[in-house]
């Protein structure tokens, strides 16, 4: 019959409690000590001393700790009719943060800007990708655990990459890390997070990506896509011992196993009721649905090295109130089949300087610069992250089948053929617009003085004075004109969304092509990003709607604002201005080859 369960409360500013060979408090004391946090099983209890067996946490697998230290409790009953030990309430905060990547100097001053005081009673959730050398990733972790009142942790694929080591291959390091962690009370396997009114188990998992985890269609309408064999550095950055090896699978396969041989796995699986919740984490991704489809990821074979079916299994058996990962540096969110998926990564300074809203988990990592609140004691799971990913996918279905269609900024990594097409699915807004409103107007700045620099007066007024070619005013090129001939009949077609900018747009009573999306620029090109979320969602679904280009039009002789609005709208879009089609003569011209009008 298995015995109570009892968790180690002392310990924490000595690197945990005692533990002896034997009852008596003379027999010779063990090398290692009993973590705090640790989860043991009761063997044999004599008045205060207890034979254990340890479940979770750091230190010897067995042996003899004492219960209480003079008035100070060391061990509490974790569960039992007994007359459990009661510690005093006391509020905690869990953290959650990925992919912090010190070896970029940016990086590591973010970590140790982080207060002491301020986390010193939280616990601290560190999902992997500390760094690519042994040296700064002992650095970091040392940092983050001055800082922490307690860290758990699992490596991702950087902290394996063989970047000045010359201790083996990946899996020596892999346990020099494990080791080293175990020394410093950096907790990697499963610990007990008790409060006195709360108790919550978190259990790190252990994991490496495989690419048979990635059942969804390939970009087979797009040729020379790369495989991730030539793209991925984790191919060649690490080194397995034989006869493991990345392509079959292998050291997903033995990594995965490591859950099991290090203890507590099995353990958390069927004991987690027992607990007000349960966190776990992860570096790799245990879910597709966390990964963007094909056609937004660059390039496509990126699913192939960032997600573990076996990961997900353990997941899937654990259940977990929350799962914590990392890996992508995409922001997310999202609720799957009853667990809260979240991730919190760092990332590098250039994706946060530009892709922010990508990164962003609500004001995390720019706009507050602390790891992302998980739980907290006093208020419970904080309100639902805004994050790009994850609100695109609340909107709109996946839909992994659509191979054809890839976006400007992607599509340039492969090679087109009749079968392909640069852009969007029509009718849905582009994926950065759904992030934080401080990040996407951030970024919609850069737009703007790109326009700005790329679009000087003089190159404005040249264009207006004919139409005749110029040098292209951006290195992706410069929006095409069309004829008032031309626009009528494509407008008959109904496959072009036509965008009045003029700046008197919108004014009651003047007319405008039928159908037209009213954007008045500057007034409300420039603004755009700053939308409320459900404005802006309506309006750039209405000028994503057809499947045509964007036909921008304004005055005849202004065509300068027609064309920084399609300049404007090409960033906005993230497709080539070559995209974007301007009515050559603006609305005047419409009307004087007798164009259709209505009032506005």
């Amino acid at each position: 019959m298995r015995g109570e369960w009892w968790q180690v409360l002392g310990g924490t500013d000595t690197g945990g409690i005692l533990v002896r060979s034997g009852r008596s408090l003379h027999s010779e004391q063990l090398a290692d000590r009993l973590s705090c946090g640790a989860l043991v099983c009761e063997m044999e209890l004599v008045g205060e001393r207890l034979r254990y067996e340890k479940l979770t946490g750091h230190g010897p697998q067995q042996g003899w700790i004492s219960t209480k230290l003079k008035d100070k409790t060391l061990v509490a009953r974790a569960r039992g009719d007994a007359g459990p030990l009661q510690q005093q309430p006391r509020e905690v905060r869990i953290w959650a943060i990925s992919d912090i990547h010190t070896d970029k100097a940016e990086n590591m001053k973010w970590i140790q800007d982080l207060a002491p005081a301020e986390f010193r009673n939280d616990v601290l959730i560190l999902a992997g990708d500390v760094a690519n050398t042994f040296e700064v990733l002992k650095e970091s972790i040392l940092l983050l655990r001055e800082r922490f009142g307690r860290v758990f942790f699992c490596p991702g694929n950087h902290d394996l990459w063989m970047q000045g080591w010359k201790g083996g291959d990946s899996m020596d390091k892999l346990h020099a890390i494990l080791d080293f962690c175990k020394l410093h009370d950096i907790e990697t396997t499963a610990g007990v997070i008790d409060t006195g009114q709360k108790r919550l188990l978190i259990v790190p998992l252990i994991s490496w990506h495989h690419p048979q985890w990635d059942t969804e269609p390939e970009l087979e309408e797009w040729s020379n896509v790369p495989t991730a064999e030539k793209t991925v550095a984790d191919y060649w950055a690490t080194r397995w011992p034989q006869p493991l090896h990345m392509e079959d699978g292998s050291v997903a396969r033995a990594l995965d196993e490591l859950n099991d041989k290090r203890g507590g796995f099995a353990e958390a699986v069927s004991r987690k009721d027992e607990f007000d919740a349960v966190i776990s984490f992860s570096h790799f991704v245990p879910q597709l649905e966390l990964v963007p489809e094909k056609r937004y990821l660059i390039p496509a074979c990126l699913t192939k090295a960032v997600g573990s079916s076996y990961l997900q299994e353990r997941v899937a058996m654990l259940k977990p109130t929350v799962h914590v990962f990392g890996h992508t540096h995409f922001g997310y969110d999202i609720d799957i089949s009853g667990t809260r998926y979240v991730q919190a990564a760092l990332a590098t300074p250039q994706e946060r300087a530009f892709g922010g809203s990508i990164v962003a988990l609500g004001t995390f990592p720019v706009l507050e610069a602390k790891p992302c609140k998980v739980w907290d004691s006093g208020h419970g799971w904080p309100e639902r992250y805004r994050s790009s990913w994850s609100e695109y996918y609340r909107r709109y279905k996946r839909q992994a089948h659509v191979t054809s269609i890839v976006p400007s900024v992607c599509c340039n990594f492969y090679s087109p053929t009749a079968a392909s097409k640069s852009g969007w699915i029509a009718g849905r807004m582009p994926i950065w617009l759904f992030g934080p409103l401080p990040h996407r107007e951030y970024e919609a700045q850069m737009v703007l003085q790109e326009v700005r620099d790329s679009t000087g007066k003089d190159a404005r007024d040249a264009r207006g004075a004919s139409v005749s070619h110029k040098a292209p005013l951006s290195a992706r090129g410069e929006p095409q004109f069309v004829s008032a001939d031309e626009a009528i009949r494509l407008h008959s077609q109904g496959e072009h969304t036509f965008v009045n900018v003029r700046s008197d747009a919108g004014t009651p009573g003047l007319l405008q092509i039928p159908d037209s999306i009213v954007l008045p620029h500057p007034r409300a090109t420039e603004s755009l990003a700053s939308l409320p979320d459900d404005e802006l969602l309506l309006l750039c679904e209405g000028l994503n709607a057809r499947c045509g280009n964007m036909i921008v039009y304004g005055c005849r002789q202004d065509l300068k604002s027609a064309w920084d609005s399609a300049m404007l709208l090409a960033g906005y879009f993230r497709i080539w201005p070559t995209a974007m089609t301007l009515l050559e003569g603006g609305l005047e011209a419409w009307t004087e080859k007798g164009g259709e009008l209505e009032p506005m």
